[in-house]
């Protein structure tokens, strides 16, 4: 039976009317206010500290909540139970369409149930819904396959809302809409007399109540007064016509008891008339302006004197659309500034290092425990995989024997790495990473979904790492893990129940991945402060708030509005046709919250837009432009040290106000000698003996200084990477290798030259070459057969051995010596523009043809593209290196006749490093000078981040610890 009852819409001007009327209807005890979210309710708490007591504020869910908890019938159904339900009714559904054009998978069937709970908030049927999407087409389409395609969806998704609606029902708890059912019917104890409803429906309030909530309390039994608080901007952006539509004999009054109070808008100095708003470079410049504006008591200025705070009632809102960017910057930016700050929004439990330790383990299992997995989890300080952990010196060295040995992820392989494992520095990283891959191991394999998730709750329990009391983060880490285990517990309990089919680890690991993300995580339990000076809130809790001044940050196209959410299911003009709104009005609404924000403080309101957002460029909130405030210029304050950086930028630096420990990291700081000292930009300073450096060293100066001063000064070790196939360097040597055993092997059966008549035997002598190669090296089977392609070549294309075959049939001159892997290895009298002078030189040249007219051929093989002959080095030091050593070789004097590279790729397989004298010269002449120069720049120990081309830092394996930023600037 439906209770007589009172309904009234309360028109408001503004939010300062808006606040004072909710707090003047509020007053009788028992009375529900419906908010947007849970900080909106504790900030219009403060205005509700009269309220008689039992006054409740609650979000949406939150009523359903209270409402369910008076109903003292069945439980409600957890989200988790909910979605269970729900995949057991779409793989009912599939099996009775086979013919599906899609798979029906977890993530499917998690938004096919948000599709259902918008649906049936829309007061549709699921009966009707198929009818009205079918009329929407245009019934059946023969030919059309789009059209056909659709109608099989809507079957299908009508049929599992059918069977999910059908389980529900069966399973003995309430979901939403079967708890909504039940509300109508039966009386509630104690019944919800009074309720106030604050927000709009969900098109003009994102986090509003929906078609079925209203007729809810239309129709809810013991309701004696609704009363629904509204400014004159939001009805008038269609809310108004909806609610007489939904709600008919709507009793309406209009809030006149004071005056509209219009705050002013602060503008930036200087700032031009149509741009009345603060432009920052990004998010944190946003929130350093705030904590510049209000400087916090005990700030100093210019003579040191303690400045007071702006005033003891002042109380400011900083209001954002999203949350998170704001709440990790807090601490670094408004915290640091000694401003005291408030915030009620929670974060992502994705974004908690526990969690991510949780993601390293589904990584591991889900990649066959690859090289990158494995060390990863024996870095990570959340687990404790054995006892003692391994040292991080033995977890690198362990790291860089994997990659040697080509491990990229297979259990039984590690297994045999690790038996016959020689490195006593990384033998405690590979017991430990065999310990824990056989632990991880039985997660890999076909299971039911309950029993999968119990066995990786298990393992959780028993990895994690022991907390330490006095640890900063052990509370904070012990909540999370408790957080974690109870999403994956409250999984495992739902399949168990509901729906327990047979799941790989990949659909375990998903499954616990989306419910991870789902979830939200206070670092610390709210508590109320004394009299916090600022507050963050997002812009749904900010109408509900009195603050003096207010600052809305982030005005940035695509948040101001927000831009829709798009369902994966149809396109806007079929939803039309089950009630979802239009863009053009939600954008309406949009704007009327907006500019009810920008005049609810009391005082002044301040607009902050920026232009990076992760270094990409973005575009102000055209929002912006629909302001109209009065406006108040903003002087620049006087330069006084809010963060604790700035007083050590002023001159001279005070380090007064800064503890003991800062104060000392501090002196330090500012006793450092001139940043524009050489020492500070690449200069370390003569070594303290003469080194002998080798050519390829010499040509990675000449690449970039600051990556030879990693790799050969300091001995860095570069980043290992995980390859299917061979790396470029290892590959190089294999295909040395096989040419010198090749050449050797040709020599040693007294060959010479070869030549057009012998070319057969050299092929098939390189053929047996390759072979014992390949079958040396321990290939895989698919790696084998690239590199065999790639030196014998196919019918396509030939192979690396036939042009080097061909370039020798080619020459006239026969070969009477070849000199292999030619060591260059003493002094080498080089001319440059000072004079003469005798460096000390090492390398290795691939190939050195004696020939039979005195001179030699000089190769050098390049599997990728031969170097430009103005940058070249190795080719012509080698030669005159070779030149100055073959003097007198065997009775005969040899000078060079040619060279040239043997190149891979490119367009020419032959690219010698000369045509003529003059160019020889010329070339010789370059390298002799670039050299000496570069010998110099290392005596003087000038390791500046300059490389040649700015593309090398791309893929440089040292740009971790590169200060190019700090020594350009």
């Amino acid at each position: 039976m439906i209770t007589p009852r009172r309904t009234r819409l309360i028109r408001v001007p503004d939010l300062h009317a808006f606040r004072r009327v909710i707090s003047h209807v509020s007053d009788r005890p028992g009375a529900i206010v419906v908010v947007p979210n849970r900080a909106a309710a504790r900030q219009l708490a403060r205005n509700l500290s009269r309220s008689p007591a039992g006054v409740l504020v609650l979000s949406r869910d939150e009523l359903y909540d209270e409402l369910h908890s008076r109903l003292r019938g069945p439980r409600r159904l957890t989200t988790y139970e909910r979605e269970a339900i729900a995949q057991a009714a779409a793989v009912h559904a599939a099996q009775a369409a086979p013919d599906l054009p899609f798979r029906v998978r977890p993530g499917l069937v998690s938004e096919m149930i948000k599709f259902y709970d918008q649906l049936r908030r829309q007061s549709q049927a699921v009966e009707r819904f198929g009818e009205l999407i079918e009329e929407a087409i245009g019934g059946e389409t023969p030919g059309d396959r789009g059209a056909e395609r659709l109608l099989q969806q809507t079957r299908f998704i009508a049929q599992a809302f059918s069977e999910y609606e059908a389980r529900a029902r069966a399973s003995g708890g309430f979901d939403e809409h079967l708890l909504r059912a039940r509300l109508i019917e039966v009386a509630l104890s104690p019944p919800a007399r009074h309720i106030v409803v604050t927000v709009a429906d969900w098109i003009a309030d994102p986090d509003g109540l929906f078609v079925a909530d209203f007729d809810l309390l239309a129709r809810m039994p013991g309701v004696e007064t609704i009363d629904i608080v509204s400014t004159d901007a939001t009805l008038a952006s269609g809310f108004h016509e909806r609610l007489h539509e939904w709600l008919p004999g709507l009793d309406e009054s209009t809030d006149v008891t004071a005056a509209p109070s219009r705050p002013s808008l602060t503008v930036p100095a200087g700032a031009p008339p149509e741009q009345p708003w603060f432009t920052r470079r990004d998010r944190e410049e946003e929130l350093i302006g705030v904590a510049r504006r209000y400087a916090p008591e005990g700030s100093h200025d210019a003579a040191g004197q303690v400045l007071l705070p702006l005033g003891d009632l002042v109380t400011t809102a900083v209001v954002y659309k999203r949350p998170l960017p704001y709440l990790y910057l807090a601490p670094a930016t408004l915290g640091a500034a000694g401003i005291e700050y408030d915030t009620a929004d929670t974060l992502p439990l994705a974004a908690e290092p526990t969690a991510a330790a949780v993601d390293l383990l589904l990584d591991a299992v889900e990649s066959g425990f690859s090289r990158e997995s494995l060390v990863a989890m024996l870095r990570s300080p959340h687990l404790r995989i054995v006892d003692p952990p391994p040292s991080a010196a033995g977890i690198s060295a362990f790291d860089r024997g994997l990659s040697e040995k080509r491990y990229l992820g297979d259990p039984v392989r590690l297994e045999q790495l690790v038996a016959v494992w020689h490195d006593d520095a990384a033998r405690d990283a590979a017991q430990a990473a065999l310990a824990i891959t056989r632990r991880l191991m039985p997660l890999g394999g076909k299971a039911p979904a309950s029993a999968s998730l119990g066995r990786l709750a298990s393992l959780l329990a028993e990895l994690w790492r022991p907390l330490v009391a006095d640890d900063h983060f052990a509370i904070r880490d012990q909540r999370a893990r408790a957080a974690v285990a109870e999403v994956v517990e409250a999984l495992r309990a739902a399949h168990a129940t509901y729906h327990d089919p047979e799941w790989t680890f990949a659909d375990a690991a998903g499954a616990v991945r989306r419910s991870i993300e789902a979830s939200t995580f206070a670092a610390a339990p709210l508590e109320e402060r004394a009299a916090p000076r600022v507050f963050l809130l997002d812009d749904q809790a900010a109408r509900y708030g009195s603050f003096d001044d207010v600052i809305v940050v982030g005005l940035i196209e695509n948040e101001w509005p927000e831009a829709g959410v798009r369902n994966i299911f149809y396109p806007p003009a079929l939803l039309k046709a089950l009630g979802w709104p239009s863009e053009r009005d939600r954008h309406a609404a949009a704007e009327a919250r907006f500019l009810d924000l920008v005049a609810s403080a009391a005082r002044s309101t301040a607009l902050s837009t920026f232009t990076l957002e992760d270094e990409a460029l973005v575009t102000r909130s055209a929002l912006l432009d629909e302001v109209r405030l009065s406006t108040t210029v903003e002087e620049p304050a006087a330069p006084v040290p809010v963060f604790d950086a700035d007083a050590l930028l002023r001159e001279p630096p005070n380090l007064d106000h800064l503890g003991p420990e800062p104060r000392e990291w501090a002196a330090l700081r500012v006793s450092r000698p001139s940043a524009d000292r050489p020492e500070f930009h690449g200069v370390s300073g003569p070594p303290p003996k003469p080194r002998v450096w080798s050519v390829s060293g010499i040509e990675t100066y000449l690449d970039c200084p600051f990556k030879f001063f990693a790799r050969y000064v300091l001995k860095l070790d570069e980043e290992p990477e995980d390859e299917e196939v061979m790396d470029p360097r290892r590959q190089g040597q294999f295909v040395h290798a096989v040419f010198e055993d090749f050449f050797r092997a040709w020599q040693e059966s007294g060959q010479g030259a070869i030549t057009p008549a012998n070319l057969d035997e050299a092929r098939g002598l390189f053929e047996s070459v390759v072979d014992r190669q390949l079958e040396a090296a321990t290939f895989s089977e698919a790696e084998a057969g690239l590199e065999r392609t790639r030196l014998l070549g196919s019918p396509a294309a030939s192979g690396l051995g036939e042009a080097v075959f061909r370039m020798e049939a080619e020459r006239p001159v026969p070969v009477v010596e070849r000199l292999l892997e030619y060591a260059v290895d003493g002094n080498l009298t080089v001319n440059t523009p000072g004079g003469v002078r005798t460096v000390a030189l090492r390398g290795k040249a691939d190939r050195l043809d004696l020939l039979d007219d005195g001179t030699f051929r000089l190769i050098d093989y390049k599997l990728g593209w031969p170097p430009d002959r103005g940058r070249a080095l190795q080719l012509p030091l080698y030669a005159l290196f070779a030149e100055q050593r073959l003097d007198s070789h065997r009775g005969r004097r040899y000078v060079l006749g040619e060279a040239a590279y043997l190149a891979f790729k490119g367009p020419r397989r032959v690219v010698p490093l000369f045509s003529s004298p003059a160019q020889r010269a010329d070339v010789m002449s370059k390298a002799q000078e670039r050299l000496s120069a570069a010998l110099d720049a290392i005596g003087r120990g000038e390791f500046p981040p300059t490389p040649d081309d700015v593309y090398r830092c791309e893929s440089c394996s040292f740009a971790a610890v590169c200060r190019k930023d700090y020594v350009d600037s």
